[in-house]
């Protein structure tokens, strides 16, 4: 093994354990930290915690049962003897909590390539026992790895030794400038009473400060945006103008960009894992006073309302239940229209511009807030999905109009425009009252996109025409009615059929039971039903629609799921967005077996793979 290999293995000991993603040695009198986050600047940029490292790593290791041929304890305890030199690590507290963290401070600036791990010691003396690990020199600092190849250095901090390459070992000496006990702040006191009630419970927690990772990284990626920027304008042919403006485009992602990063004060995840499920709960943190800080802190957020669940269907590609707040719904409604306008560039005037602004505030003055979406495969159809919504309405007069306003935008005005510079025909048939069922007026919409008549299309574009007709069809036919001001939509291969079932459950006050995929995702989210947005994603199904779409030269193959999929629920309010994530044990193994699959039939169809009648060897 090389010299680089072993250091990157021997790395990956501590980090392991980080994989699930003064000088002299301080003594006991001074500030000795009980708690690794205490021993850790509080501006660290990133920080990966490990808590009860046993116990954690055996509840990987159940989840990982029936998943991967190998867990992870038994390659952690092996990595560790070939590093230490004896099978079991002495000294080492296996029970105790593991923090990374990255950079380790030192030097004259920030370094990247810098990682420290804390590592929980029973017994610093003990450590010395351990083969491979060499006596503290005059600075504290012991080196541990095979005698001809020393890799890792590391400095006794309190109950921890703070571990790091030996090429790094100057910051191990350094440790007195920021350690506890010289009046340096840790990450301990940076985070809220709740983060670090996150950070010391859950099995696992990483932590990422988008404030530093601004200041280091930021002047490099505004470098990197302008040299991406350079690039769009020279693949724009001189004397040509194009229907979309790329540089208006690159604008205003670069703007969302700049905004997150400098009103984004840190995001972390935290991770528990189990026999079933595998769970992940994360947190988005804005800067306060920021504008991104106001519209995660907007008042009277009102939860879905209940029987929104009951419309969620088995089998779904994505089933969502969204209550969004009156005003942070307009502001995300300004936000699409924002780049809708940038990416059409100067074929839009400064009146579209209103036009399409003041469409979208009336949009979520049309509509309740509420919301209950459902998306399935249906590779025999063209187009080869199905959708439905369901949405209370506010002002159901108002959302018919703006129904028109629509039509006129996407047949007339400004979108309509914009496709026409393209050669693209855009069509939004609207017909009122198609048929009535049960005293219920039903719409039907007609929504196309073609070559316009007598345009001079560019050849690749007819070419994607003509392939999105190929893999969608001619178009979408849409059915919608409102039932005591619900609106029921769906697009279906029978839509009559489709949209009279809606009608039949909204009349009787919405559906009796929920979907038993749905069920059994709120049972893996508890709290879910009492969040702002609750769904499902399964990507099996998918990976079904995708083969159903792009024509790929695939052989048949079974991709039914038995699971729901990921299960996904979330809040916002005080200046944060908190997540809640449940991935099956079970969707995770039938991702893994149809990969396998995958590969097998690859490798047969490569020429010199196996023949049919012998094994496929991964």
């Amino acid at each position: 093994m090389t010299h680089s290999h072993r250091i990157a293995n021997v790395l990956t000991v501590w980090a392991v354990l980080f994989s699930l993603g003064a000088t002299g040695v301080m003594d006991a009198a001074q500030s000795a930290p009980a708690d690794p986050m205490r021993a850790i600047p509080a501006d660290t940029l990133f920080c990966l915690r490990i808590n009860k490292i046993t116990t954690t790593l055996s509840q990987v290791d159940q989840f990982l049962t029936g998943v991967s041929p190998m867990g992870l304890t038994m390659p952690v305890r092996s990595q560790l003897a070939g590093l230490l030199g004896q099978p079991e690590p002495a000294g080492v507290n296996m029970a105790g909590d593991l923090a990374a963290f990255w950079p380790l401070p030192g030097g004259e600036k920030p370094d990247p390539q810098r990682v420290g791990v804390l590592v929980p010691l029973s017994d610093f003396a003990q450590l010395l026992t351990n083969p491979n690990v060499t006596k503290p020199d005059a600075q504290g600092v012991v080196t541990i790895g095979p005698e001809d190849q020393r890799v890792l250095a590391g400095v006794q901090i309190g109950n921890y030794l703070l571990v790091t390459r030996i090429a790094d070992r100057q910051a191990l000496t350094e440790a007195k400038n920021w350690t506890p006990g010289t009046g340096a702040a840790s990450l301990a006191q940076r985070l809220s009473p709740d983060e670090l009630k996150r950070a010391t419970s859950s099995p696992v927690w990483a932590y990422a400060n988008l404030q530093v990772a601004n200041k280091m990284f930021g002047p490099q990626l505004q470098q990197k945006i302008k040299e991406a920027q350079k690039s769009l304008q020279q693949m724009q042919p001189p004397g040509q103008s194009m229907p979309f403006q790329p540089q208006s485009i690159m604008d205003t992602y670069t703007a969302m960009l700049n905004s997150l990063l400098q009103e984004t004060q840190f995001a972390s995840v935290s991770l528990e894992p189990s026999a079933t499920a595998l769970r992940l709960a994360s947190v988005v943190a804005a800067v306060p006073n920021t504008e991104m800080a106001k519209t995660l802190s907007l008042d009277s957020s009102q939860q879905p309302q209940p029987n929104l669940f009951g419309y969620l269907d088995n089998g779904a590609i994505a089933n969502a239940v969204i209550a969004l707040n009156p005003a942070r719904f307009k502001s995300l409604m300004l936000g699409y229209a924002d780049l809708l306008t940038a990416f059409m560039g100067t074929t839009v005037s400064k009146e579209d511009i209103a036009r399409i602004r003041q469409f979208m505030t009336d949009s979520t003055d049309a509509l309740a807030g509420s919301l209950a979406f459902s998306m399935s495969a249906n590779p025999k159809s063209k187009p080869p999905f199905e959708l439905k919504y369901v949405a209370p309405l506010k002002d159901r007069q108002k959302f018919n109009q703006l129904l028109e306003q629509a039509s006129k935008l996407m047949t007339e005005d400004a979108i309509a425009e914009f496709y026409k510079k393209m050669d693209i025909q855009m069509r939004f048939d609207i017909q009122r009252n198609v048929e009535t069922y049960k005293n219920v007026p039903i719409d039907s919409i007609r929504f196309t996109l073609q070559p316009a008549e007598g345009g001079k299309a560019d050849p690749q574009m007819q070419m994607q025409m003509q392939m999105m007709a190929m893999m969608l069809g001619e178009g979408f036919d849409i059915r919608q009615a409102t039932v005591n001001n619900l609106l029921v939509y769906t697009l279906a291969a029978e839509p009559q059929k489709a949209i009279h079932t809606l009608i039949d459950q909204a009349q009787a006050g919405g559906p009796t039971q929920i979907a038993s995929e749905v069920q059994a995702a709120l049972n893996l989210l508890p709290e879910a039903r009492k969040s702002e947005f609750f769904g499902t994603y399964n990507f099996l199904r998918v990976m079904q629609f995708g083969m159903a779409v792009l024509p790929l030269p695939m052989p048949p193959m079974d991709l039914s799921s038995r699971s729901g999929g990921i299960a996904f629920a979330g809040d916002i309010g005080a200046g944060k967005l908190l997540t809640n994530v449940a991935i099956p044990k079970q969707h995770v193994q039938e991702i893994m077996g149809t990969i396998m699959k995958l590969q097998q039939m690859m490798g047969q169809q490569k020429p010199g793979g196996p023949s049919p009648g012998q094994p496929n060897r991964l």
